[in-house]
């Protein structure tokens, strides 16, 4: 009998050792990664943490762990703690694991029961979106979008003056579609209501199938920009953003330039 235990517990010693040994192998990495350079020590979400989550309960409910990283590849909000004059805030998007937590990523709830939160300094403004492309289960909340605007100029030399009108559609009228703004937060995603105020559902006539009634958040230029949009008629497109977009304002595309002719 003790023949058989004694293989089985030096077996166990020696795997024992052998996390120990990688262990501190990755530890000496992380301290040669560290090497000359200046550190600090931030907080990383150490599980999947969902939107609307309190700041206090990341601090207290074990959401977050330490790491130390090289100042120079940190942005400037990173947080270093959650301390208590931020419990009454809430994340404004979904955190994935081993995501940098952010100053920017936690906002005010809002009150009314709607579970929306708002980054900080910013306002909620909701507009109607063509959805042609997007659904409510595609386009969520947390998501960064680019807008495009789709109206009628004024004038033809004056494509930047955007007619009474909005958007008029006849055979001779000529739109436009253009970058509105960019890089710009969803706070909340859901059906665009009919004209009359009722959910739209199904293909009726006068229905918003075809929109999603969609939150963002902006601060008090660009939501004034985009409520004057809104107002004027015409048609808002969004295109989510990924790691590697590169969207530029220019002078948009017009029905001559459609496929590519001059503008």
């Amino acid at each position: 009998m003790a023949r058989r235990i004694i293989p089985v517990l030096i077996s166990v010693v020696l795997a024992a050792v052998g996390t120990g040994a990688v262990m501190l192998y990755l530890r000496s990495a992380d301290d040669r990664a560290l090497a000359g350079k200046r550190a600090r020590t931030v907080l990383v979400a150490d599980k999947h943490i969902p939107a609307g989550m309190s700041a206090k309960a990341l601090r207290t409910k074990g959401y977050l762990r330490q790491v130390r990283m090289p100042v120079e590849t940190l942005p400037e909000d990173a947080l270093e703690q959650v301390s208590g004059n931020l419990d009454a805030l809430v994340t404004t998007a979904p955190v994935q694991r081993g995501q940098l937590l952010l100053r920017a990523m936690l906002g005010t709830a809002l009150t009314n029961g709607s579970g929306l939160a708002i980054p900080d300094g910013q306002l909620a403004i909701t507009a109607r979106v063509k959805s042609t492309v997007f659904g409510p289960a595609s386009l969520r909340a947390g998501a960064r979008v680019a807008i495009f605007y789709t109206y009628t100029p004024a004038d033809e030399r004056k494509r930047d003056v955007v007619s009474g009108a909005g958007l008029e559609k006849g055979r001779d009228i000529n739109s436009v579609t253009r970058l509105l703004m960019t890089d710009v937060e969803v706070i909340s995603v859901g059906p665009a209501p009919a004209q009359d105020g009722a959910v739209a559902a199904g293909a009726t006539s006068g229905s918003a199938q075809d929109e999603l009634s969609v939150t963002f958040g902006l601060n008090q230029v660009d939501a004034e920009r985009l409520a004057h949009a809104v107002a004027l008629g015409g048609e808002l497109n969004v295109g989510v953003l990924g790691d590697s977009s590169n969207v530029k304002p220019d002078s948009g595309v017009d029905n001559r330039s459609l496929f590519g002719s001059p503008r």
